[in-house]
C-alpha cells in the first residue's frame, strides 16, 4: 500500500459538544500539510478539505 495516499491516515474522533459559537477550521483535521497542499492542488477548497475528513 502506499503511505502517501490520502486515502491512508490515522482517524482520531474527539467526542464532545462543539460550543455554538466554535469555528471549525482544517487545523481540526488529521490531514497532514501535505495533503491538504495535494487536495489544494487538486481544486479544494478549505471547506472542502473539512467536508472530507468529517464524511
Amino acid at each position: 500500500m502506499n503511505e502517501n495516499s490520502m486515502t491512508d491516515h490515522d482517524v482520531r474522533i474527539s467526542l464532545g459538544k462543539i460550543d455554538q459559537e466554535s469555528q471549525i477550521t482544517t487545523k481540526d483535521t488529521g490531514w497532514t500539510e501535505e495533503e491538504k497542499d495535494r487536495m489544494r492542488q487538486a481544486g479544494y477548497d478549505d471547506m472542502d478539505i473539512i467536508r472530507a475528513w468529517y464524511s
